[in-house]
Formats: structure tokens, C-alpha cells, sequence
């Protein structure tokens, strides 16, 4: 049986991603116009968000997200196999190299930020969680390529994805790991990512350090990021049991 999917349900969602992107609350002409609908069509929409339990009305008129978004994306990063146990391990690091680092996880075809641990250094990269990261540029997308599902590159490649080569994708699964910078979005960031494995083999993660160019050393960070991997490992092996 073929099932198609509820337009009206798409929208909605589409809705709710466009007032993430934005930095505070979002009145309902900002969004008709971003969405090319109505007034009307727009505020039904965003009515039920807040129906849902999704969205809040301000006493401006102005709707904003509510902390549900927070309790799925950490209901999210559980089901991926971790905890909050494994913020503390980021926050060790953290600590450790005085560099941010970031636990990147696949949602779909998107590579996301899902946990992150910032540096107390002034300088810093300008990263969120729940950022969505490029295969071509960023660390992350290579460490994916090389230790995701078989058949993640032909669906980005044939999606319309800008994507490493071949060959680089080949030399980060030899290495175990990837440099990377930040892209036309991000300049003068660099990061080195490493995988974070499950015993069996498959790829839970991507574990990605970055700090400004200047300053960049992969070969100080390597160490204490690839024993962050391993109790990240363990973490998600002892949830399983």
C-alpha cells in the first residue's frame, strides 16, 4: 500500500524548523512571509504548534519555541545510546585541552551537533548545538563517509550533496580520523574528528575538536579526544546491557 505523507503535518514542521533559525521570538507576518502563505494559513499553523505543546504566545502576539524541543533532543541523543553521562565526558575534555568539542551525530542525512562542551578561551568557534555541519568542510562529514552505512555517499551523491572524494574519504577510515576547517560560514576554524565506535563496528558518532587556526594542534588533542571515545563506547555499551 502506498501512504504518502500529511502535507499539512510537512508545513508545520517546516514552520517549526524556520523559528529555530531565528534569533528570538518570531511575529506571524515574519513567517507568512518567509513560508509564502497567508496570515491566516500561517497563524493556523502556528496555533497548533502551541496546541502541541511546541510553541508559546507572548503576551506581544510573538510566538517563540518551549523546552519541549529540549526533551526530544535529549530523548534523541539516548536512543542514539548515550546520557547525560556523556556531557560530563565532553566537559572533561573541554577542561582538559581548552578547546570546544562536539559530539556529532547523523539525523537522517544531516550531520548535527548534538552535545558540545565549550572552551573558556576567549577566542572560540561560534557553534551551537543543534547545527547542522557540511560533509565537504567540516571533520565530521568525513568522519561519517568513512564509518557510517555503505550506502550514505551514494545518497548524499545522488541527493545533490558536495562531498569529500573518494580518496579522502579512504584516507580518513586508514587514519581514523579528520582534519577539517569550517567552511566559508566559519573561516579560520579548523577541527580534527575522530570516530566513536560501538564494539560491534557500526559508528555512533563523530567526536570533533575546533579552535581558530592560529592555535589549531591536532596531535595534543588526539590523545585525550580518543580516550573520550572510548568511554563513550563503553557508555553506550552499558546502556544496551
Amino acid at each position: 500500500m502506498h501512504v504518502r505523507p500529511l502535507s499539512t503535518v510537512i508545513k508545520c514542521m517546516t514552520l517549526l524548523d524556520k523559528i529555530s533559525e531565528m534569533p528570538s521570538s518570531v511575529r506571524i507576518s515574519e513567517m507568512a512571509k518567509l513560508m509564502g502563505e497567508s496570515r491566516a494559513t500561517t497563524y493556523q499553523r502556528l496555533f497548533t504548534l502551541t496546541e502541541a505543546g511546541w510553541l508559546e504566545r507572548l503576551p506581544d502576539g510573538s510566538f517563540r519555541l518551549t523546552v519541549k524541543a529540549n526533551q526530544i533532543g535529549a530523548a534523541a541523543i539516548r536512543q542514539a545510546g548515550f546520557d547525560n553521562r556523556a556531557q560530563l565526558i565532553l566537559d572533561e575534555v573541554a577542561m582538559e585541552l581548552g578547546e570546544a568539542i562536539s559530539l556529532v551525530l547523523l539525523d537522517k542525512e544531516k550531520l548535527v551537533i548534538a552535545l558540545r562542551a565549550e572552551s573558556n578561551s576567549i577566542l572560540r568557534a561560534d557553534l551551537q548545538v543543534g547545527a547542522e555541519l557540511s560533509y565537504k568542510d567540516s571533520a565530521s562529514g568525513s568522519i561519517w563517509l568513512a564509518f557510517g552505512s555503505g550506502d550514505l555517499y551514494d545518497r548524499l551523491r545522488s541527493s545533490g550533496h558536495d562531498l569529500p572524494s573518494p580518496q579522502d574519504i579512504a584516507k580518513t577510515r586508514k587514519e581514523q580520523l579528520s582534519v577539517g576547517g569550517g567552511g566559508e560560514t566559519l573561516l579560520g576554524i579548523a577541527a580534527v574528528a575522530i570516530p566513536v565506535l560501538h564494539v560491534n563496528g557500526h559508528c555512533l558518532g563523530s567526536l570533533s575538536t575546533t579552535s581558530p587556526s592560529s592555535r589549531f594542534e591536532p596531535e595534543r588533542y588526539l590523545p585525550t579526544m580518543r580516550k573520550a571515545a572510548l568511554k563513550l563506547t563503553e557508555l553506550s555499551v552499558s546502556k544496551s546491557t
